[in-house]
């Protein structure tokens, strides 16, 4: 017979009326495996926006990067370009920073003498600072230090020095930072599988504030000069040139794309990563500093390449799946294809009517899948977003609760769709041999 699209869609259709039971476990079976995903995607990419924004308005909504090149010269492997000198690869830093709209506020200095020892300028300390003391009010002996706002268990150990409180130091303010770990919820809550990969400020030191009147040089060349006291050096001249002090630009983005783009794209052919000075090397660095923010983008790709590898799983469950029900309804529809066959429909028409079958289901499984993330994002945010804000309150240090959003749309929504979508042909060629009139009338004996 000559079969018309029409009918192979009404006999397709006719299929799923008459096997309601089948049908139904199909289209559930394939709608929870992806609806659990589309729930978790959804809720991620709220997650990610949700976090982004408490962590930027920890930050008054700008980000700030440490960058520089830094000394490798222990290292040969890369692709180093010769320089004249460390200004001019300083320059190429600053002209990229700009490229990115980006402002450079100040430097930091890190100095490994005896216990390490971060310094920063007046303006840095400004911009980020909590200051609570007057720093015009300190003993001309007293070193102003910020600490973080959140002090982890090994951030006293960064105020000793030779085995000794270092009493010259004195807290004067604080600069943004987070807890340790992650912002994760009491117990066992579903949304701790993707809070449990955010991570907050690992080691926050204390940073010293150069006012620029000369004391913190002195306190400097006074722990140089312990050092020569303890023997080795002939002077501190000579123990700064054995540990060369590292200085970095603080750099600050109003923009988080912006950011971003510098952190992936700081080098490039006019910017290389790798540098040659005579004999010593070094590398772009770049660190967030000041709260962990930059680092956000990462945690967020990190977790959506795991969904994405879970979804890739799940796909091959459901062609599983799909495949042995399938497998199994044309064998309880032999008699049907052997009626078919012999009112005249071709091969063809029978693989069309079964391919509208599967495709049908698909569809109502692509529709319950979106019902059931709805459904999950849902209760989810119903039942956590106060704890949620409560959360992040405490783990960014913010003044106000954050706003908590719980669904988020991205383009994977289409590739989760398309997943449930493709379980049809590929299910239909797993099973083609079926079709066979061999099979058919093996079948048909055996019933």
């Amino acid at each position: 017979m000559g079969l018309k699209f029409s009918d192979a869609l009404r006999l397709s259709w006719s299929n799923i009326a008459e096997h309601k039971k089948r049908s139904v476990i199909i289209i559930l079976t394939i709608s929870l495996l992806f609806g659990v995903i589309m729930a978790f995607n959804f809720m991620l990419q709220g997650l990610r926006g949700t976090i982004l924004d408490a962590a930027l308005q920890a930050n008054d909504g700008k980000v700030y990067l440490e960058t520089g090149y830094q000394n490798i010269s222990s290292i040969n492997e890369g692709n180093f370009t010769e320089l004249a000198d460390l200004e001019a690869a300083q320059k190429i830093v600053r002209d990229t920073i700009a490229d990115y709209h980006g402002e450079i506020i100040g430097e930091i200095t890190t100095y490994q003498i005896g216990n390490t020892r971060w310094v920063i300028n007046q303006a840095v300390a400004d911009a980020v600072g909590k200051i609570d003391l007057n720093l015009d009010e300190l003993d001309p002996d007293q070193i102003p230090f910020l600490a973080p706002e959140f002090e982890n268990e090994y951030f006293q150990g960064y105020l000793w020095d030779n085995g000794e409180k270092d009493k010259r130091l004195v807290k004067v303010g604080t600069f943004p930072s987070t807890q340790n770990s992650s912002p994760t919820l009491p117990g066992f809550n579903p949304l701790n599988l993707l809070l449990g990969m955010v991570y907050g400020s690992s080691d926050a030191h204390p940073l010293i504030i150069d006012d620029g009147s000369g004391k913190v040089t002195d306190y400097i060349d006074s722990m140089a000069q312990a050092k020569v006291e303890g023997g080795g050096y002939e002077d501190v001249a000579q123990v700064l040139e054995a540990w060369p002090p590292e200085k970095y630009y603080i750099a600050v983005f109003d923009s988080y794309d912006d950011a971003v783009a510098y952190y992936n794209n700081a080098y490039g052919d006019n910017s290389p990563k790798y540098v040659q000075i005579d004999e010593k090397k070094y590398s772009i660095l770049n660190m967030d500093i000041f709260g962990r923010v930059i680092y956000l983008e990462l945690d967020f790709d990190n977790l959506q390449f795991m969904l994405t590898a879970i979804e890739v799983l799940f796909i091959v469950i459901a062609i599983l799946i799909a495949t042995f029900t399938f497998a199994h309804l044309i064998d309880q529809d032999a008699a049907t294809v052997a009626l078919y066959r012999a009112m005249g429909a071709s091969t063809g028409n029978i693989y069309l009517i079964y391919f509208l079958y599967l495709v049908e289901l698909c569809l109502l499984a692509v529709l319950s899948c979106i019902l059931i993330a709805l459904i999950i994002v849902g209760v989810m945010w119903l039942c956590n977003a106060s704890a949620l804000a409560e959360r992040l309150k405490e783990y960014y240090i913010l003044k106000d609760l954050p706003k908590v959003n719980l669904f988020g749309f991205n383009g994977m929504f289409f590739w989760i769709i398309g997943s449930i979508m493709i379980i049809a042909p590929i299910s239909l060629l797993l099973t083609m041999r079926r079709f066979s009139a061999k099979h058919i009338a093996k079948k048909l004996k055996e019933d």
